[in-house]
């Protein structure tokens, strides 16, 4: 039997064990009486229904919810989670007010204690494992009243998200128990996917040549903005300096590791003396030279033939113990390699590496040059100024959420910028990237709203002669249709090559030509052996017959097809219904002017 201390101690596993997605909306009741961590910061980031979600009081709860996990959450995808957690938290917490959800202590009792091996809540097994088949329910109360004295904060998270889960479970079986297939669905399921329809049809492309006049294209855009919406967002030129070492720093760099070899004299101020300072050839305390000299601290690992790098696995077999190999180029750094060690058929290898950086004079005349770039007054004075420098610039379109920037990656900083009230066109910011300086131009502020046609000129001309096209068409076909008494007689007559479709179902999208849902439907429009009028498909005008029908006999008992129909739909019952609430919610998300 397991003992109760070993059970006690699984408790400090809680958090870890019930997942951070339970987790997470639990910790504002909990925290909120607490004193800010925060200096200051104030608004509010959202809203949801009405319920105002307070900055201090959400970041509070991040940073609460960091510490829980000992700061191995991802900071920016803790938050997006714990935004989730709000939102799910509001939408279905109306649901559960409205319907008089809830779970009595008794229920809970039973959840969290396990009296009864059965209620135990899945969540409450995760925590306590195996455990619970091994010890009385009596003596599992025990355990857990302790807990819930000695870490009551802890025990809350544990009790709340048992609460939680038993709410979602309930409301979930409610939907689900009112969504089951009805004797119509299942035929109308079978009708959809039992018929299958065989024909042929004609089709002629759209002429892509057709002239179109600019009050064309304008009337069409005049009637169709909505179709072409236009977020809000910022566009950037970008400069971007890196900063990498020149070939004088890289001999520097090799210089340095060069005179760490041998060993040299220095004068020591203190005895006024000259003094022999052995080099990493002669060095008896191997370990502490690296530490010294190296980015990586010294690797004390024997490897066997074939697990050093290749740039030193020959030399290193072949060498004596002390030899020292290098300075030799690899992975972006300079290296001295030492045989430190042999054991049997096994080495260790003391290596001092250095990376090749850029050295600080190199690096601050890249930021000078970055800097007169920044002194540009407009884009043209800009790109004159690039030119110049004979550096390449980019474009940028980034909206306010965005974490990134396009040929820069991370740079949440450049993004707040841009959004910044004080920042205007022509605005210029100087960024530092790590190992490159970004010189930023604001160069378009687009408000949210309809696109302009300019800017959509092409994709309207080509809506336009689509449309243009299609009535050219559609008349063409009429008149032959007008005699034909066949499919293959209007081919004929208007040089038209026949093509077969075959089995296709209603639920069925395409045809051997292309995607088109149109013409799939117009199969099932049209009596066998008749001819459809003139369709307007995605590529073309359509003209088709139907030559057959293929339909199953209907089964005596839909019984089968119901269940079948059930077990698709239930498991997709929450998310459904969550997307659904989550549609109808009035969710607004500040959190880009925090973030």
């Amino acid at each position: 039997m397991i003992s109760l201390d070993k059970l006690r101690k699984r408790s400090g596993l809680v958090i870890a064990a019930i997942g951070f997605a339970l987790l997470a909306f639990l910790l504002g009741d909990l925290m909120n009486s607490g004193t800010s961590l925060l200096n200051g910061a104030q608004g509010i980031i959202g809203e949801i229904n009405d319920k105002v979600v307070d900055y201090r009081e959400f970041e509070t709860e991040a940073q609460n919810i960091d510490r829980i996990f000992n700061g191995q959450q991802d900071r920016n995808g803790l938050r997006d989670k714990l935004w989730s957690d709000k939102v799910n938290e509001v939408v279905m917490g109306e649901q559960y007010e409205d319907i008089g959800l809830m779970v009595s202590s008794e229920e809970l009792a039973g959840l969290t204690f396990g009296y009864k091996s059965a209620e135990m809540s899945s969540t409450a097994r995760q925590f306590f494992g195996a455990a619970t088949q091994d010890v009385s329910s009596e003596q599992l109360a025990t355990v857990i009243q302790q807990i819930h004295d000695t870490d009551p904060l802890r025990w809350m998270y544990f009790e709340n998200i048992i609460l939680k889960e038993r709410l979602s479970q309930k409301y979930s079986n409610l939907v689900r128990q009112g969504l089951t297939a009805s004797k119509i669905d299942a035929q109308v399921y079978y009708n959809d996917q039992g018929a299958q329809t065989s024909g042929r049809y004609v089709f002629k492309p759209f002429d892509t040549n057709i002239e179109v006049t600019d009050s064309e294209i304008e009337a069409y855009y005049r009637e169709n903005k909505e179709d072409y919406p236009q977020n809000e967002s910022r566009e950037l030129t970008l400069a971007i300096f890196e900063i990498i070492p020149t070939d004088s720093d890289k001999e520097e760099i090799k210089n340095q590791l060069q005179s760490l070899i041998e060993d040299k004299e220095v004068f020591n101020k203190t005895t006024k003396n000259k003094e022999t300072v052995e080099g990493f050839k002669n060095s008896p305390d191997v370990e502490s030279f690296v530490d010294n000299y190296s980015d990586t601290p010294f690797d004390p690992t024997f490897y066997a033939e074939g697990q050093l790098s290749p740039a030193i696995e020959s030399v290193m077999r072949n060498a004596e113990v002390g030899f020292v190999y290098g300075p030799y180029e690899e992975d972006n750094t300079y290296k001295l390699a030492r045989l430190n060690a042999r054991n049997r058929d096994s080495v260790q290898v003391a290596i001092i590496e250095i990376a090749m950086d850029a050295s600080e004079e190199t690096a601050n005349e890249i930021y000078a040059q970055a800097s007169e770039m920044a002194t540009a007054a407009d884009l043209r004075g800009f790109e004159v100024m690039a030119d110049e420098k004979n550096i390449a610039l980019t474009t940028a379109t980034i909206q306010e959420a965005d974490r990134t920037v396009s040929g820069v990656g991370e740079a949440r900083s450049l993004v707040f910028w841009a959004y910044s009230s004080n920042t205007v066109i022509n605005s210029v910011k100087l960024d530092d990237q790590n190992n490159r300086i970004v010189v930023a131009m604001l160069t378009k502020i687009t408000e949210e709203g309809t696109q302009s046609l300019d800017d959509v000129r092409f994709q309207v001309e080509a809506a336009v002669k689509r449309e243009k096209s299609a009535e050219v068409l559609k008349e063409e076909f009429n008149k032959f249709l007008s005699t034909a008494t066949n499919i293959d007689e209007l081919a004929k007559e208007m040089s038209l090559v026949p093509e077969s479709a075959s089995l296709l179902s209603f639920s069925s999208n395409s045809i051997p030509g292309g995607f088109e849902p149109n013409v799939v439907g117009a199969f099932y429009g049209v009596e066998q052996q008749q001819m459809s009028t003139p369709i307007v498909g995605n590529s073309g005008v359509y003209v088709v017959s139907t030559e057959s029908i293929k339909e199953s006999p209907a089964p005596k008992d839909y019984t089968a097809l119901k269940k079948q129909l059930d077990s698709q739909l239930q498991p997709r019952a929450d998310f459904e219904v969550y997307n659904a609430l989550k549609e109808l919610a009035e969710i607004e998300d500040n959190r880009a002017k925090f973030y």
